[in-house]
């Protein structure tokens, strides 16, 4: 007789695990999960000693990243999760038509869908479910999970135009809070030129292809500005940086809205600087063959 025992670590630890791949950050896994940092940290641990390998590349110094084995770990992880939730729900009777998945950044989240939801569920309907995961762009570039049907992303290689929309064209200004222009204002209210003395914010994060600084300079003819950088590995938290007085923020026309609402940030220099460039939503395999999933895209397309 066979023993059928499965030796397999125990579903909070892939969940801690697959969560923090996926995002490459222990904090938003635990804020994901509802639990601490260091429970994410333990069950990792626990995994990697259990594996007598490194899962996660922990050298690099601004990000986090898997190594060759946590990808190949991940990816078994996912498929194993989602062939558990997929029958879960099929015993249950979850309708997965009544269910789109909307896969994006972080910062793609909270500025881009969090200020747009409601709008998008009542479009939708009351009776239809959108689930949202969040990645790090890297990380949307290997395993999604199977069941995302829209995802939300700078890069859309050579996508079928039929099967994306724009949601938000790239147009950039720069930022700064009241109380930093207030201590600044004859500086900021001088030519862009006069502002390298002051601290700048900049993402150290990989570029797929937005604006930067260098961008903007280069609009304004200042060739190779080197001004004082203060970086940040997310776009959400520099714009806080920002409504702190930390700095002058690039800001994103589309993203900051409820900053410039709120009046915790003002928008200074120049009128905005736009590019061919944008941020569009853009259907998977999966989403394609989907009604909600097309009709989702076309509600985001109409939300501006």
């Amino acid at each position: 007789m066979s023993d059928r025992r499965y030796r397999i670590p125990s579903t909070s630890a892939l969940q801690a695990f697959e969560a923090a791949a996926r995002q490459l950050n222990f904090s938003r896994a635990a804020e994901e999960l509802h639990t601490s940092q260091s429970a994410i940290s333990r069950h990792v641990a626990a995994l990697e000693a259990r594996l007598n390998t490194s899962l996660f590349d922990r050298r690099r110094r601004k990000r986090l990243a898997l190594t060759q084995q946590g990808e190949q770990f991940y990816r078994a992880v996912v498929a194993g999760l989602d062939g558990i939730q997929q029958t879960i729900e099929a015993i249950a009777g979850t309708r997965e038509d009544d269910q789109v998945t909307i896969a994006c950044t972080h910062e793609n989240s909270h500025l881009i869908l969090l200020p747009r939801f409601d709008r998008l569920q009542q479009a939708l309907g009351a009776d239809k479910t959108i689930r949202v995961m969040t990645y790090e762009y890297d990380s949307m570039r290997r395993a999604l999970d199977p069941r995302v049907d829209i995802t939300i992303q700078y890069d859309v290689g050579r996508t079928d135009p039929v099967d994306r929309v724009q949601i938000v064209r790239e147009a950039i200004r720069p930022l700064v809070s009241p109380a930093f222009l207030a201590a600044n204002e004859s500086l900021l209210a001088a030519e862009p030129s006069a502002w390298l003395g002051l601290p700048f914010l900049e993402l150290s994060k990989y570029n797929f292809g937005w604006a930067t600084w260098d961008d903007w300079f280069e609009s304004q003819q200042l060739g190779p500005a080197r001004p004082e950088y203060q970086y940040f590995n997310n776009y959400v938290y520099l714009l806080e940086a920002a409504a702190a007085g930390k700095g002058i923020a690039l800001g994103w026309r589309g993203l900051i809205e409820r900053h410039l609402e709120a009046g915790v940030l003002r928008e200074i220099g120049p009128p905005y600087v736009e590019f061919e460039r944008a941020i569009h939503a853009v259907l998977t395999d999966h989403g394609r063959g989907k009604p909600l999933a097309r009709r989702c895209l076309d509600c985001l397309a109409r939300l501006d």
